[in-house]
């Protein structure tokens, strides 16, 4: 009777197990189809929220965000991705002192996020858990390299080339841009991401690995789009 009480209702007396329905406080338990008061029931009723260990106080937001994630895990990752991805890219040209926010560069970053990173993280994380489904610490750490080997370089690529594209030069300074700089990005990251890959894989659950990279983006992003522009100065 205290979420009779915490929903503004009278309750002065109790219910007994049996009961379906106090129809005092109209108040139904959580095993009835009602569950229009209960927010955190709906989101532990989804596939992906099971995964996780939900306090009492989870907001509306993380229920909803639960629930679009098992209905339309792609489209709620890249949406996400998006917004964290247009936003670091917001904030690296604040650190560069633009005297103008550059539109198409931040549409671009956007772009990069939501269309490609997303969907490509996505499958990346959902195909190396199948592929080396144990966390033990060999595993966690064979992970992560492959994620620096193979992953790490082709979203870097991806940048480069964006970057490429907005530049006089075209795509033909790819190649260059690849020779130059795509070593010292990836030496860069080895501090950076292997960490984040070993918290991923070892404490967060599958389905919700995207997310805590895209925050760990946020900051890996601000970098690379002041490196990948780097040539452009």
């Amino acid at each position: 009777h205290i979420l009779g009480r915490a929903l503004g209702r009278r309750a002065v007396h109790t219910h007994t197990r049996a009961q379906k329905t106090c129809v005092r406080c109209q108040l139904q338990p959580l095993n009835t189809h009602n569950t229009m008061y209960h927010p955190l029931k709906l989101l532990l009723l989804t596939k992906a929220a099971t995964a996780l260990d939900i306090p009492h106080l989870a907001t509306r937001l993380a229920t909803t965000y639960a629930r679009s994630l098992d209905a339309r895990p792609i489209l709620t990752k890249s949406a996400t991705a998006a917004v964290i991805f247009g936003a670091s890219d917001a904030c690296a040209q604040k650190l560069e002192e633009a005297k103008a926010l550059d539109t198409r560069r931040l549409a671009t970053t956007t772009a990069i996020g939501g269309c490609y990173f997303a969907p490509a993280a996505h499958v990346w994380y959902d195909k190396i858990t199948q592929l080396i489904p144990k966390n033990g610490v060999k595993e966690i750490l064979s992970k992560a390299a492959l994620g620096q080997l193979l992953f790490g370089p082709l979203v870097t690529i991806v940048f480069f080339a964006a970057a490429c594209l907005q530049s006089d030069e075209g795509l033909g300074a790819l190649p260059g841009k690849i020779k130059n700089d795509l070593v010292a990005v990836q030496l860069a990251g080895v501090s950076f991401w292997p960490i984040v890959d070993i918290v991923s894989f070892s404490l967060i659950p599958v389905a919700y690995i995207p997310l805590f990279v895209n925050f760990a983006s946020f900051i890996w992003t601000i970098f690379l789009s002041l490196k990948s522009r780097t040539a452009k100065k």
